[in-house]
């Protein structure tokens, strides 16, 4: 038998496989190059195309587009009320930003464990980690399989708290016959090159509550509400500093022009999922993913 390459043996690749990489094609370079010789290189027109078209394939009724995924969940936090002396619950299976998020509001991330089969986080744990002092609770849909929402909701309506869906990993997903995106108070996405489809760096936050929908506007841009009068049309006000978190008109070309391709690219990753599933069905040694039968993964990695 030859060896492995970690034994001296011939590696099976000549050079790292990358953890992502983006698929970019001349449609997408023409819609950048189009923004980019328009009036408008930034708060022009193609932020409030891609909101719209984003929201509409999710079935949301508003979405904010942010300069990350990051960014989108910091803004989540904030506009859910987290601050000082409050708890989120969320997994400790996850990217850091889930849990910074919390931080940034001066709250204090709590983590429930997650179930062995999906490895999302395990209702069972948060009610078990439920206080007075619980705001928010930020469930992950890891790897790109949906997290138990109906119960999470059902928990967050009984103790009138936040649910925030840090859907990063799981745009185009399905739970039980939904598009992610709709589902919580709010959803947050990125659109990271490794991510189903990228705007480079970017993010956005979808909601169907008006309220929050104004209010994560506000957080994004400074803080500032504009009163249009008619002798100071450039007045405004900030009751509440925010931060420059908006996303650029190129940005979202790009964004509007990948969404086109999310479907198929959706298929491949679940195409090469099942490859996978496959080859390691008769090994006993590994443990591959678990997809629930109401639920369409999006399969952002595939861990075992």
């Amino acid at each position: 038998m030859e060896l492995p390459a970690i034994k001296g043996g011939k590696p099976v690749r000549n050079s790292m496989l990358p953890y992502g990489h983006q698929s970019i094609d001349e449609e997408d370079i023409a819609a950048v190059v189009e923004a980019l010789k328009s009036d408008w290189i930034t708060q022009g027109p193609k932020v409030d195309e891609f909101e719209r078209k984003v929201a509409g394939y999710c079935g949301a009724e508003f979405a904010v587009a942010m300069f990350s995924g990051t960014a989108a969940l910091h803004a989540a936090c904030e506009v859910a009320g987290i601050a000082k002396g409050d708890e989120a619950i969320t997994t400790p299976i996850t990217f850091a930003a889930t849990a910074n998020a919390v931080v940034y509001c001066d709250g204090r991330p709590v983590f429930a464990d997650g179930r062995e089969d999906t490895l999302n986080i395990d209702v069972r744990e948060i009610e078990r980690r439920l206080t007075p002092r619980t705001r928010a609770i930020l469930p992950v849909d890891f790897t790109g399989h949906p997290a138990d929402l109906d119960e999470i909701m059902a928990i967050a309506r009984d103790r009138k708290l936040i649910v925030i869906e840090d859907a990063c990993h799981a745009l185009g997903a399905e739970y039980r016959g939904r598009k992610t995106g709709s589902l919580a108070d709010m959803t947050v996405f990125s659109f990271h090159p490794v991510k189903h489809i990228t705007t480079g760096e970017g993010g956005m936050v979808l909601t169907n509550n008006r309220e929050y929908y104004q209010r994560l506007q506000t957080f994004h841009q400074h803080g500032i509400i504009r009163e249009t009068r008619a002798r100071q049309p450039w007045y405004y006000e900030i009751p509440h500093p925010g931060y420059n978190f908006r996303l650029t008109d190129f940005q979202c070309a790009l964004g509007i022009s990948q969404l086109k391709k999310l479907d198929r690219f959706v298929a491949r990753r679940r195409e090469i999922a099942a490859k996978y599933n496959q080859a390691f069905a008769e090994l006993n040694e590994i443990i591959f993913p678990a997809e629930e039968e109401y639920v369409k993964a999006a399969y952002h990695i595939y861990v075992i």
